[in-house]
């Protein structure tokens, strides 16, 4: 096929200069000149730019309810990403695309109506000296929510049954509480592997308090209030954050 559009006329006779065609970036199938199309690197597909930008989001907003929805009704082990796809409408690679590993899909999916990272880095980004009782405030208060915290209470309840809960804790622990604590000690100078321990001591307690109260349901944390909790768990969770740590 010739690279250049053939010589068109003007209404008064005469020719208008030629302009070369270029294909559009993925409207040939065939490979560059001069390379093995066997050998041409496999580009990850996602969301083009422009006019799809809206549907881009309407696309993952579709993956995160389906996958929500199967996390819940099914588990973590038996939720699969063909099968989030398949309720989405959607191609299996666009789901990875956007979220990565089941791991990652889950922790987005749990946190589609409150956004616990960014939560949490306001939250530890202000007054560190008095960021643990908040950090509490803000845990039960979206864990107690009978909406925001569900799947969260649910993935809990798997722990005891599903092989494949403790890798969704861990990324949840680890993406979602972790990691903005860690990133906001270091921006008041708490820096490297200091960072990191408080941090995960933070998590860890966090989502303990969580197992008593959600899963194991133990007497009085299960009932005990939020206030309540703030106040107890609140110094603990500040001396983590702040406090000294003893070395050997």
């Amino acid at each position: 096929m010739s690279d250049t559009a053939a010589p068109r006329q003007s209404h008064s006779g005469k020719l208008l200069p030629t302009v070369p065609i270029t294909p559009a970036a993925g409207d040939t199938d065939s490979a560059p000149s001069g390379t093995d199309s066997k050998a041409a690197p496999t580009r990850r597909r996602g969301p083009r730019s422009g006019s799809r930008a809206s549907g881009s989001e309407t696309t993952r907003e579709a993956i995160l309810d389906a996958a929500r929805a199967s996390f819940l009704a099914k588990g973590f082990a038996k939720t699969t990403i063909r099968g989030v796809a398949r309720a989405a409408g959607v191609d299996p690679a666009l789901v990875s695309y956007y979220f990565g590993s089941k791991g990652d899909l889950f922790g987005a999916s749990m946190n589609l109506r409150i956004r616990a990272s960014e939560e949490i880095a306001k939250v530890v980004s202000g007054d560190i000296r008095t960021a643990g009782p908040r950090l509490v405030r803000l845990a039960m208060t979206a864990w107690d929510d009978s909406s925001g915290g569900a799947t969260f209470r649910a993935l809990l309840r798997w722990v005891a049954t599903d092989d494949g809960a403790p890798e969704a804790v861990q990324t949840y622990a680890t993406e979602q509480i972790a990691t903005p604590v860690m990133q906001a000690l270091e921006q008041v100078g708490v820096l490297g592997p200091d960072a990191r321990e408080r941090a995960t001591l933070a998590a860890s307690q966090l989502v303990g308090l969580a197992m008593i109260r959600y899963t194991f349901q133990v007497e009085p944390v299960a009932s005990a209030s939020v206030d309540h909790l703030v106040e107890v768990v609140g110094p603990t969770i500040q001396h983590y954050l702040t406090g000294p740590l003893l070395r050997r």
